[in-house]
Formats: structure tokens, C-alpha cells, sequence
């Protein structure tokens, strides 16, 4: 089993992860988008201060790399993250209402 450090890990998050929730709330429906916004994300961004913790321990220099490596990082990106979600959300519901009305 390969074990990444938890730098590479919240940049993967930083990088892969996070657009690819985006991506993927544009795709979906709008229970789906909810639940991203509702649970999955808070999840994702405990796990990302769980990980800095490592992080700032072993590599207190990650954070010039890497932004997800710093807390207030985690919290503004999970903050953007959140509103483009729940604008993505909103729209889908107008969609989803006009397709129906």
C-alpha cells in the first residue's frame, strides 16, 4: 500500500479534488449538489485541518507550495467552494422548476 504524506494529499485535494466536486455538482441533481454541500464538503475540509496538523509538524515550509498547507487557506477555499456549490445548487433548482412548470 502506498502511503502519501499529507502535504501530497491536501494538494491533491487542493488540485484533483476540489474541481472535480465542481465539475461534478454541474452534472448532477440538485439532492446530489445538497449533499456536497451539506456533508461531503464539511468532511473533506475536517480531514484537510486534520492533515495540515501533519503537516506544519513535518514540512512547516509546505504552506509556500502548497495553499491548502495553511489553515486560514483551508478555510477561505472551502468557503469559495461552498458559495460556487450552493450558486450551482440554486441554479439547478430555477432549472429544474422551469422544466417542470
Amino acid at each position: 500500500m502506498v502511503t502519501f504524506d499529507p502535504c501530497e494529499r491536501l494538494k491533491t485535494i487542493e488540485k484533483q479534488l476540489i474541481p472535480a466536486i465542481l465539475t461534478s455538482a454541474r452534472e448532477n441533481t440538485t439532492s446530489d449538489i445538497k449533499t456536497a454541500i451539506e456533508l461531503n464538503l464539511p468532511i473533506l475540509e475536517d480531514k484537510c485541518y486534520k492533515l495540515v496538523e501533519k503537516c506544519e509538524k513535518k514540512w512547516p515550509q509546505c504552506n509556500k507550495e502548497i495553499e491548502l498547507c495553511n489553515r486560514d487557506n483551508i478555510k477561505k477555499i472551502f468557503s469559495g467552494t461552498r458559495e460556487k456549490l450552493e450558486k450551482i445548487w440554486e441554479d439547478r433548482k430555477k432549472e429544474e422548476g422551469s422544466e417542470s412548470g
